[in-house]
Parts: structure tokens; sequence; C-alpha cells
């Protein structure tokens, strides 16, 4: 399968103008990160934002920014990007679009997972049939929410903004701009200690100390009572975020957590269950 420019190249350019002097390069690089039906999407994807007539600083920030996106969380997760953002634009400005592909990478690079991701996505689109005013705001402080909570405590800090004002605007884009009291007090609530991606690398050290070989770390929203880690497609899912047990820290949880697992992948020749 090969993927052409030039069956895209008119049309791009005549939405976004300034494509023209690097609508070439920024295709190579995507390139260097999408198979030929991951060019295929983004390049589909490009032009779903021509069709939507917000204007071309959209398109032009799909274009830069779902490779970085791609490189984090993998190609397949394109085409949910595409119809998040074709369903969020009956319901918020084109600034605000642009805005969520601009931080799309940051989001992307701190949950770590194709999964969380689309998760992340559903709740763009819910935050914006409930209090579309508080887009913006969180859009704007998303990297200081996504340092100190997991995607079920995003979740649950949205839910109360959303819930709490729902009909007072000045308060909803206080709340969702991490402003107000309330806001900062909910986040507090919901803030867990130690993160998983914030010690992915720490992991993947640790066990290829232990094993002299390279394993498959994913977090995994463990946002019910009673998960537990597992392996699954030679992954190991492990919990996004942990707290600590006494003088137990939530890396030394994970680094057992992670060792256990390893053990399991390298000697275990039948199933468990």
């Amino acid at each position: 399968m090969s993927v052409s420019l030039d069956d895209y190249r008119d049309e791009l350019v005549q939405a976004a103008p300034e494509l023209a002097d690097t609508l070439e390069s920024t295709f190579h690089e995507a390139a260097r990160v999408m198979s030929p039906q991951g060019l295929q999407d983004y390049l589909d994807g490009a032009r779903g934002m021509v069709s939507l007539g917000k204007g071309p600083a959209l398109v032009v920030t799909w274009l830069d920014e779902m490779p970085v996106v791609v490189k984090e969380c993998g190609e397949d997760i394109i085409r949910d990007v595409a119809s998040a953002i074709l369903k969020l634009a009956s319901m918020v400005s084109g600034e605000v679009l642009v805005l969520a592909l601009q931080t799309l990478p940051t989001v992307a690079r701190r949950l770590g997972d194709p999964d969380l991701l689309r998760g992340y996505l559903q709740l763009l689109h819910r935050l914006s049939a409930r209090a579309p005013r508080g887009l913006r705001p969180m859009l704007g402080v998303i990297d200081e929410l996504l340092s100190k909570l997991t995607l079920s405590g995003l979740r649950r800090w949205v839910d109360f903004g959303a819930e709490a004002y729902r009909r007072d605007l000045p308060k909803q884009a206080s709340y969702f701009g991490l402003e107000s009291e309330d806001s900062k007090a909910v986040l507090q609530q919901e803030r867990r200690g130690t993160l998983f991606i914030d010690n992915q690398r720490r992991l993947n050290f640790y066990l290829r100390a232990f094993w002299g070989r390279d394993f498959f770390l994913r977090p995994t929203a463990a946002d019910f009572e009673g998960f537990k880690p597992f392996i699954e497609a030679h992954a190991m899912h492990l919990s996004d975020a942990v707290d600590g047990v006494g003088e137990v820290s939530g890396l030394d949880l994970y680094r057992a957590m992670a060792a256990h697992m390893a053990a399991h992948m390298v000697y275990t020749r039948e199933p468990v269950s």
C-alpha cells in the first residue's frame, strides 16, 4: 500500500495556504512514525479538519501535532482523535478545537497508553456536553492536572465541577481553570501518591538490570476496587497510580509488582488459570 501526498495537497493548501511551504516536510516527518495505513488515516483526518470549516489553524495543528501523538500512543489512535474532534466541533469553537489538539501530545505523554487516551477523548466530549464553558480553561491547565491526577481522578474532578457549577458560568470557568478553592480542594482529594507514568523509565531499567532484557509495561485505569495487575498480549498492565503503604513507597510497590510479573513472563510455561 502506498499513499500519495499529491492526492491531498491541493485541498489542504487551499484550506491553509501557509502549508504550501511546509506540507512536504511535515508529511515526511510523519512518515517516520507511521505506516502507509497510518499516513492515510493521518491525511484523511486532515481532510476531515478541512471539512469542518473552522479555519486553517485547525488543519495546520492537526498535521503538526498528530505525529507526536502517534509516537507516544501508536497510529491506531489517529481515527479516534479525528472522530473525537468531529464530534466536538458541533459543541465548541474552532479555537477550542485547536487547543484540544495542541495539548494532545502532552496528554499522550502523561497518560502513556492508547486506551487511556481514548478515555480522555471521551471525557472531553462528556465535559463539552455538560459544561462547555469549562473545556477551554481546563485545557489551559491540563499539564498540571495530569501531573497530579490519573485519568480516573481527572474524571471525578471534572464531574464534580460540571455538576456543582452547571448553571454558574463564571464559577464554572474559575473551577476548570484551577482558580477556585473548590477546584484545588477536589484536586488534592483526588490526587494519588505515585503515578506510573512518572516512574515508567525507572521500572524499565530496574527490570532490565534483573533480567537483561526489556519488558513492555502499560498503565491501566485502576478505578475500581479489587483491581489487580495483569499480563496480556506480552505486556504488563499495572495500575496508573498507587499509594504507599506505611514505610513502603509507591515506587517500591511498583517494583515488587513488576518484578513478580516479569518472573511469570520469564519462567511460567503453562497458564496459571
